[in-house]
């Protein structure tokens, strides 16, 4: 009961701090924009998309916000401001990547703006650089999957508690079971990376 109490609060006050720090970097984010310190901007929309809590507004709102920079910039010629906004959206979406289609549809709506202004430069020596093959590029660098790395943890946590209890523990029959969990953790930790 005191467990369930103590993780209840833990998700409270982590909760309760990410939606404070979604606020404070979106309104940092439109004074900066006010101004026009795009970098600034751009620095704390990233900041606010990547303030993940439950039924917050603030991640929704610094990807918007990252949007309009980036299509703004893009509108008036700005590639250096367009690219680092759009790869500020690319990177948030992957930091807070999960289960869920949410994170993948900004990640998309990233790439193609970073596709598109590297496509139509034309201030680069870089001919060979078009729409579809910076696409290409951006989308064959994939971030491991949500199960992988679910996976990955148990794999560990068994290792880890396993070996715990042996250590702890040292005989009888329950030993040999814990023996097991930790090699079973092992052998699915070596899979995952060799498959990867």
């Amino acid at each position: 009961m005191l467990a369930a109490l103590v993780v209840v609060a833990i998700i409270g006050v982590v909760t309760a701090r990410e939606v404070a720090v979604g606020a404070g970097e979106v309104a940092a984010a439109d004074e900066a924009a006010a101004k026009s310190d795009w970098p600034d901007a751009i620095a704390h929309a990233r900041a606010a998309a990547e303030a993940l809590a439950p039924a917050s507004p603030w991640p929704e709102r610094g990807y918007r916000r990252l949007e309009a920079v980036g299509h703004d910039a893009e509108t008036r010629g700005d590639d250096t401001t367009a690219m680092l906004a759009y790869g500020a959206m690319r990177t948030a979406a992957l930091a807070t990547q999960g289960p869920g289609p949410r994170s993948e549809a900004w990640r998309t709506m990233a790439e193609e703006g970073l596709s598109r202004v590297a496509g139509a430069r034309r201030d680069v020596d870089s001919p060979h650089v078009t729409a579809d093959s910076m696409l290409e590029a951006l989308r064959a660098s994939e971030t491991p999957a949500a199960w992988t790395l679910t996976a990955l943890a148990f794999a560990v946590i068994a290792m880890v508690g396993g070996l715990s209890f042996v250590a702890w523990r040292g005989r009888g029959e329950t030993t040999r079971l814990a023996q097991l969990v930790a090699a079973a953790g092992f052998v699915t930790y070596a899979a995952l990376l060799l498959l990867r």
